[in-house]
C-alpha cells in the first residue's frame, strides 16, 4: 500500500479553492411565510363547532427552519411567521390546561408545514381544554346527515332537534364538487347531492365557499362554492378558516425494462416518474437509485411549486450503470411524506 503525502504549499492551495468554491454556492432562499388561526375546540370533537372560535394566550413555537420562533396568540388567535427560509418546519403549541386535539389539514405532530417563498402556507390548529367534563358525543342538536354515496340517490331528511341558527348549505339544483380546498385550485374530494343538506363548519375570508363534514367520509371535512349551493341559518359565527395547504396525493416511477447490455461497462438508463398534489403546494422530492441492495446513487432535495391541483413529470436525466438488480424510488419528503419504486436489472445477454 502507497501513500501520497502533500506539501503544506498544495494543502493551503486546496484550503483557498475549498472555501472560494463554498462562497459560490447557492444560498438559501429567505421569504417563505407560515400562518393560521388557534381555535379553542371546547368539546374536544377535533374541528370546531358552531360557538366555538379563535383561543387566545396560546404558545405558537416555530422550529426547523431557521432559529425557532415562538408567538402568543392574541384575541383573533392568529399567528404569523414570515422571513423563513426555504423548508420543512415543525410546529407545536402550548396553553396552560389546554392540549393540542387537531388541524386542519389533518397532519402529525409537531405539525409539518412548508416554508415557500412563492407561496404563503396557512392552515388551522385546534386546542381542547383538559378537564374530565368534556362531552363524548357533539353537545349541540345537530341534523341527522343522510347517507349518500356516489351511486346512491340521498333522500333529504332533517332531525327533528334542528333549529333555524344552525347554518346549514344544500345545491340549488345540481350535485356539486366538494373540495379539499376553498377554490377550483383544489381536487375534488366528495360530493354534495341534491336535496341532502348539511351543517356548514366554516368559511374562507371571503365567504364565498363553504367547509362541511364530506357526506361520503364521515370526520373528513371539503369545501362547497356558494356560487352553486344556498344557505339557511345563522352565519355570522362562522369561523374563518385558512386555505389547506396543498399535500402529495400520488407518487409514480414508470416501468422500466430489463437492459441487456454489457458487463463491466456503463450502461445507459432513464428513469421517469410523476408527482401528483390535490392543490397548491410546494413539494421537496429526491430519486435514489439502488443497485443489489446497496445505495448506488441519489440526488440532492429538489423542490417543485404546484400552483393548482395536478400532476406532473420528473425527468432526473440519464443516468449509467453496470450489470446488476437496481431500484428506483422517486421520494417526497415535503409537505408530507410518500414514495415509490421501481426495479428493473442489467444483464448481459
Amino acid at each position: 500500500m502507497f501513500r501520497k503525502s502533500f506539501p503544506a504549499r498544495i494543502s493551503g492551495v486546496l484550503v483557498i479553492l475549498a472555501v472560494l468554491l463554498a462562497s459560490c454556492l447557492p444560498a438559501a432562499r429567505i421569504g417563505g411565510i407560515v400562518q393560521g388561526v388557534i381555535y379553542g375546540d371546547m368539546n374536544g370533537s377535533g374541528g370546531i363547532d358552531p360557538g366555538e372560535g379563535p383561543l387566545d394566550g396560546a404558545e405558537v413555537t416555530l422550529a426547523d427552519c431557521g432559529s425557532t420562533q415562538t408567538q402568543v396568540t392574541g384575541a383573533d388567535g392568529t399567528f404569523n411567521f414570515t422571513g423563513l427560509p426555504e423548508g420543512t418546519c415543525h410546529i407545536a403549541v402550548s396553553k396552560g390546561g389546554w392540549i393540542f386535539s387537531g388541524s386542519y389539514p389533518a397532519l402529525a405532530y409537531p405539525v409539518p408545514v412548508a416554508s415557500n417563498p412563492d407561496l404563503p402556507t396557512g392552515l388551522s390548529l385546534f386546542m381542547a381544554p383538559l378537564t374530565d367534563s368534556i362531552p363524548a358525543a357533539t353537545p349541540t342538536p345537530v341534523p341527522l346527515l343522510p347517507s349518500a354515496t356516489a351511486t346512491a340517490t340521498a333522500t333529504a331528511t332533517t332531525a327533528a332537534t334542528a333549529t333555524s341558527s344552525v347554518p346549514m348549505v344544500t345545491p340549488i339544483n345540481q350535485d356539486v364538487n366538494c373540495r379539499y380546498g376553498p377554490s377550483m385550485d383544489y381536487s375534488s374530494v366528495g360530493a354534495l347531492l341534491v336535496g341532502v343538506s348539511v351543517r356548514i363548519r366554516g368559511t374562507n375570508s371571503s365567504h364565498t365557499w363553504w367547509q362541511i363534514e364530506s357526506p361520503q367520509d364521515p370526520g373528513t371535512y371539503c369545501w362547497v362554492s356558494g356560487a352553486v349551493t344556498q344557505t339557511s341559518g345563522d352565519l355570522s359565527g362562522l369561523p374563518v378558516i385558512p386555505n389547506p395547504l396543498g399535500l402529495v396525493v400520488d407518487v409514480a416511477v414508470e416501468a422500466m425494462s430489463n437492459i441487456a447490455g454489457f458487463c463491466g461497462m456503463p450502461n445507459a438508463f432513464s428513469p421517469r416518474g410523476t408527482i401528483s398534489t390535490n392543490g397548491p403546494a410546494t413539494v421537496v422530492f429526491h430519486w435514489e437509485i439502488w443497485r443489489d441492495g446497496s445505495l448506488f446513487h441519489s440526488t440532492a432535495n429538489e423542490t417543485i411549486v404546484f400552483t393548482k391541483a395536478a400532476s406532473k413529470t420528473i425527468d432526473p436525466g440519464a443516468d449509467k450503470g453496470d450489470c446488476g438488480n437496481y431500484t428506483v424510488k422517486l421520494i417526497v419528503t415535503s409537505p408530507n411524506s410518500l414514495s415509490a419504486q421501481q426495479t428493473f436489472k442489467i444483464y448481459s445477454p
